[in-house]
């Protein structure tokens, strides 16, 4: 973590602390909230400075940091607020009421509604469990007589009489978290084990029978107040978690927000840029007329223009025409404001591009409000195509790894070079990203393995289990068993792994040039085309469960001739289920007839010519087309060999 701290002129020995936290020392330089305020010795004043903003802490640096405050680094690391002081500080100076009365502006500026939780009471009774029972290590809880409540206080001033305890140091640190306000309260006492059985989670449930639990003392009391309370490292970190709700988008969200004013009314620029100063806007700028509107607006891109109707030289409705039509800002709110009430000027308002319109006399209320909404807005749709334009580009570069996975054009040419086998092969995806995959594997020598795969569902489910697929089939032993066995292997691998209603349809086959034969298995994909060569197109037997979807299942294996002149189809199920007109585009037949009428060295071109013809732009499901022809001169080549 890197967080800036302001150091006590008359204090060096803070440096050395700020250097062991790993705190940089420039307050000049220290963005706003990111700051630490280093002490000597803390009071309620250091405490109340070292809370507002730009600080968002104290540390009182002579006490020793071991053991203990990780939540608070943490803490301090989210942009929350933290105390790290003596327990004698803490204790002396009621460190829980400024910093209960710091975390209510800190959720403000946050832009969350402070909860109904008495956040004080929270802060007090877990600060006090900590440095009573914790670093005092007051082992004792008051019945309520006053006989015994004056032996418990007595404790407690011995206790703090004792230089080791009272130094002991306390950490006292929140930050939002989601949706929650998370507090924690870390010491450094002997810590505390509840007793076997007893629950340490999130939704801690106060017991009866507490006789013998002195750390908890005080906390049957906010334990119904909190959504969640636990304990960690042995119980010198209780950790306190308050539901927040969201109210508006932050104060700061606005400190780099820019607005222009077009008004050639000096009183309302004034009393304008007044009341946007209140929202926290940064930059503010103010112009006479329209021509300078556009000026401005060509220089310094505004967020948002507040534009008067009635101007000299160029009135306002004849600006925002200008701006809707001359500059690429469809997305940037234009507010009229108008003393016009009639709905016709309004709705020329509307039609010259604006946003919307706010009333002369001006109500500061009204403008607020409208400001606010249409700037939170702007806010969020820049977020929001920040995010689009994030996730597009996540996806290009997705798809662009999947499209590495299938065989490139240079291993394909060291395939030929080495086995004959000419290959062609394309996957169309129906997405972004798809679920189909088809590559090759070595298989020895004169032997190549083949796979193609298309699994359930689109786009980034589908293409997650490609890669899941790619990464088991990179783990294969060189000599890979045979392609029932290898069906079995990926199967008991993919069951662990996709998630219910999950699977693949995958063939796998295996040519052996030295034999002339081709060795398959399948599970639930359509029968791949075995043309001979003689140019006969017939489909080859094919049968087995889906990858993925049973634990144990059973696949068959069969093994055909593949002598020179014969090439295989293989496809995923777009190409015989897809539909136009309420017919299928490609049915069995009409597959059989474009294998056998296709040429051999073009036919995955020529099938997808075919198929787009009756489909055109992306298929309606993910599409691979795989061909592997032997050509007719590798059996003088055999021969040779």
């Amino acid at each position: 973590m890197t967080t800036n701290a302001v150091i006590s002129a008359d204090f060096p020995a803070g440096l050395a602390l700020a250097e062991t936290l790993g705190l940089t020392t420039d307050a000049n330089t220290a963005p706003p909230g990111r700051a630490v305020h280093v002490v000597a010795h803390a009071d309620q004043a250091t405490l109340r400075l070292g809370l507002q903003p730009p600080h968002q802490g104290v540390i009182e640096a002579a006490a020793p940091w071991h053991q203990g405050g990780q939540r608070f680094l943490l803490h301090l690391e989210r942009g929350g607020l933290g105390l790290a002081l003596t327990t004698a500080s803490a204790y002396a100076e009621d460190a829980a009421l400024p910093f209960a009365q710091a975390l209510s502006y800190y959720l403000r500026d946050s832009g969350f509604v402070c909860p109904a939780t008495d956040l004080q009471l929270v802060v007090h009774e877990a600060l006090a469990n900590a440095l009573i029972h914790g670093n005092l290590a007051v082992d004792a809880t008051p019945s309520g007589s006053v006989n015994d409540m004056l032996r418990y206080c007595q404790l407690i001033e011995d206790a703090l009489a004792d230089p080791l305890r009272c130094g002991r140091m306390v950490w006292l640190s929140a930050a939002i978290i989601g949706s929650h306000l998370q507090i924690a309260v870390e010491d450094q006492g002997a810590g505390f084990q509840p007793r076997a059985g007893e629950d340490q989670g999130a939704g801690f449930q106060p017991q009866a029978d507490r006789a013998a639990d002195i750390r908890p003392h005080g906390l049957d009391l906010i334990s119904g107040s909190v959504h969640a309370l636990r304990r960690e490292n042995g119980g010198r970190t209780l950790l306190l978690e308050v539901t927040l709700e969201q109210r508006q988008l932050p104060r700061q969200a606005f400190a780099q927000v820019s607005i222009l004013i077009v008004d050639d009314n000096p009183f309302n620029c004034r009393m304008l840029e007044a009341l946007i100063q209140t929202l926290g806007v940064g930059r503010i700028r103010v112009v006479n007329d329209g021509i300078q509107g556009l000026a401005a607006i060509t220089e310094h891109c505004p967020d948002l223009v507040l534009l008067d109707v009635m101007m000299p030289r160029m009135d306002g409705l004849e600006m925002c025409r200008r701006l809707r039509t001359d500059h690429a800002l469809s997305d940037l709110p234009v507010l009229f404001i108008t003393a016009l009430e009639d709905a016709k000027s309004r709705t020329a308002c509307f039609a010259a591009g604006g946003n919307d319109v706010i009333s002369k006399p001006i109500d500061t209320d009204e403008v607020l409000a409208r400001v606010r909404v249409h700037l939170q807005n702007a806010l969020l749709m820049a977020k929001l195509n920040a995010y689009r334009n994030r996730v597009r580009d996540e996806l290009e570069a997705a798809r662009a790894t999947q499209a590495s996975l299938v065989p490139t054009d240079e291993h394909l040419n060291a395939i030929r070079r080495r086995t004959g086998l000419s290959i062609q092969g394309v996957v169309e995806s129906s997405s972004e990203l798809g679920g189909d995959f088809w590559t090759l594997f070595e298989a020895g020598p004169r032997h190549l393995g083949v796979l193609a795969a298309d699994f359930s569902g689109h786009g980034l489910p589908a293409a997650f289990n490609v890669f899941r697929l790619h990464v088991l089939l990179s783990r294969l032993p060189r000599r890979p068993p045979p392609p029932a066995m290898m069906m079995a292997q990926l199967n008991r691998e993919l069951k662990a792994l996709l998630k219910l209603g999950e699977f693949a349809a995958v063939f796998i086959g295996l040519i052996d040039l030295n034999e002339g034969t081709l060795t398959y298995a399948g599970a639930a994909t359509p029968p791949p085309v075995l043309i001979d060569p003689q140019g006969r197109a017939v489909f080859l037997d094919i049968s087995g469960p889906p990858l993925g979807a049973f634990t144990d299942p059973d696949y068959d294996e069969w093994c055909v001739p593949f002598p020179p002149g014969t090439s295989l189809l293989v496809y995923s199920d777009a190409l015989t289920e897809s539909e136009s007109g309420g017919k299928l585009v490609c049915d069995d037949a009409t597959l059989l007839r474009w294998a056998a009428e296709a040429p051999d060295s073009c036919m995955v071109g020529t099938i997808l010519n075919s198929f787009r013809a009756h489909i055109p732009g992306e298929p309606p499901d993910d599409l691979t087309l795989l061909h592997i022809r032997r050509p007719l001169e590798d059996q003088e080549n055999a021969a040779a060999s």
